[in-house]
C-alpha cells in the first residue's frame, strides 16, 4: 500500500498526505479482543503498522471507537505470543476486495506519571546574576642591570 501523495497546488511539488508516519508493511499474525472482554478474542493478520497505529485484517468486524487489545503472535495456529498486549481503538473500518475486513487500529499512549527521586530546583531565570567586576593588575619586574634611559 503506498501513502497518499498529492501534486501542492503549483504542481511544482508532490507531498505525502496527513500521514504522521511511513507505513511499515508486514504480514504478522494477531490476535485482538475488546478491551473489556478478553475472552471474545479474534485471529487476525497485521498488514502495516507504524509507531501510531497499525491496519489488521480480519474476517469479524468491530465498530468504530471500540477500544481493543492486540497481541502480536509469533506462529501462524495463534498459540505463541510475541509481545504483551497494546491498547488501542478501533478508528476505521473498510472492506476488502476478497472478502476481508480492514481495521484501522490507533493505538493508545499511557500516561507515564513522573516519580520524582529528588527535589525539583526552581528554575534559573533568564538574566544572569551581576558579578563583581575584577580587575587584572601587572607590574613590570626587571632582575638584574639598571633600566635603560631613554633619550
Amino acid at each position: 500500500m503506498t501513502d497518499e501523495m498529492f501534486l501542492s497546488d503549483d504542481n511544482k511539488s508532490l507531498r505525502r498526505g496527513r500521514r504522521r508516519a511511513q507505513r511499515t508493511e508486514t504480514c504478522r499474525p494477531c490476535r485482538m479482543w475488546p478491551k473489556d472482554a478478553a475472552e471474545l478474542f479474534t485471529q487476525g493478520v497485521i498488514i502495516n503498522i507504524t509507531p501510531y497505529g497499525m491496519c489488521i485484517r480480519m474476517m469479524e468486524s468491530f465498530p468504530v471507537g471500540t477500544e481493543v487489545s492486540v497481541q502480536l503472535m509469533r506462529d501462524e495456529q495463534f498459540n505463541e505470543p510475541l509481545s504483551p498486549p497494546v491498547d488501542g481503538l478501533i478508528v476505521r473500518v473498510a472492506d476488502d476486495p476478497e472478502g476481508f475486513l480492514d481495521h484501522g487500529v490507533q493505538l493508545l499512549q499511557k500516561q507515564i506519571e513522573r516519580q520524582e527521586t529528588r527535589p525539583l530546583y526552581a528554575k534559573r531565570s533568564s538574566t544572569p546574576a551581576k558579578r563583581s567586576r575584577t580587575r587584572m593588575h601587572t607590574i613590570d619586574i626587571r632582575i638584574g642591570g639598571t633600566p635603560k634611559r631613554r633619550k
